[in-house]
């Protein structure tokens, strides 16, 4: 390959890194936990964290967490958990577009209407449960956990603008689209949508390689997790490629780096990159 062809082949890769992370979002996650050792099998944490979006220029959500593990040192190569969160959503504004129907009800091309949400805040609570298993080698540590995770969403509210189509707008040279701002009107404009209540249940699979460096603070790991629908037929919902680092400060405190990559399977949805720093302390 003469030096024609790799600059021409590297600008060809650059470009679609380029375009493939501008079609993506990018966020932080912040987080900070403490944990105890309430006897020789049992452990509680405690966990706070804060993401960010839309290309860290606003609010994710804001989340507190408390988790419960045990290991028998029967068995020391399993752990079991359990876990609660409540998590402050912040919700995007969001535009959808209806399309008209025929005579026969099926959906043509041409649009209806258009409704414009604004953002809004709504809780979420969440349980897990979770089964670990791992085994060391040389110093490598492999684990797969598998979990399960409940969602209940509360229902909210948000302010809906409803912009009608103008069939004639070519002709008109008016605006393609129009409010109505009588509220007499049966095509009023301003509205307040309920968002309902709304759960689901999801299989969860981690697979974590580790390596623990020799006289080294640092432990690098790779992992890809799995998420699976379990009340939509076993539905693939999303994978997360995760590479990242612990830095053991001393026995009771450790800094974690992360990058992560989460693609979702829903076309709707925004695939993206993750940037997370928490601090972990035992006590």
């Amino acid at each position: 390959m003469n030096k024609r062809n790799r600059i021409l082949g590297i600008g060809c890769l650059l470009l679609a890194a380029s375009t493939a992370w501008a079609q993506s979002d990018f966020g932080v996650w912040t987080s900070i936990e403490g944990s105890t050792k309430l006897n020789k099998q049992l452990e509680l944490s405690i966990e706070g964290e804060y993401r960010t979006q839309d290309m860290s220029t606003m609010t994710e959500r804001a989340s507190g967490a408390v988790n419960l593990s045990y290991k028998n040192k029967a068995i020391p190569f399993l752990k079991a958990d359990v876990g609660y969160t409540f998590m402050y959503m912040n919700y995007p504004a969001e535009t959808e577009i209806k399309f008209k129907e025929d005579d026969n009800g099926v959906l043509t091309d041409v649009p209806k209407h258009k409704n414009v949400d604004a953002a809004y805040w709504t809780a979420r609570h969440r349980a897990t449960a979770s089964l670990t298993g791992s085994f060391k080698w040389n110093r490598f540590k492999f684990s797969l956990r598998e979990r399960y995770q409940y969602t209940y969403r509360m229902p909210a509210q948000c302010n809906r603008t409803r912009w009608y189509y103008d069939t004639y707008h070519q002709i008109t040279g008016a605006p393609e689209y129009y409010l109505d701002e009588d509220p007499n009107s049966e095509e009023y404009s301003y509205m307040v949508d309920e968002k309902k209540a709304k759960s689901d249940h999801k299989l969860r699979s981690r697979l974590q390689i580790s390596y623990d460096i020799k006289k080294c603070p640092f432990e690098p790991y790779v992992e890809v997790e799995l998420y699976n629908q379990l009340d939509n037929a076993f539905a693939y919902d999303k994978i997360r490629y995760t590479v990242g680092t612990e830095y053991k400060i001393n026995k009771e405190h450790k800094l974690k780096l992360f990058y992560r990559y989460q693609d979702y399977a829903d076309i709707d949805e925004v695939s993206g990159h993750v940037l997370g720093i928490g601090y972990a302390f035992e006590f």
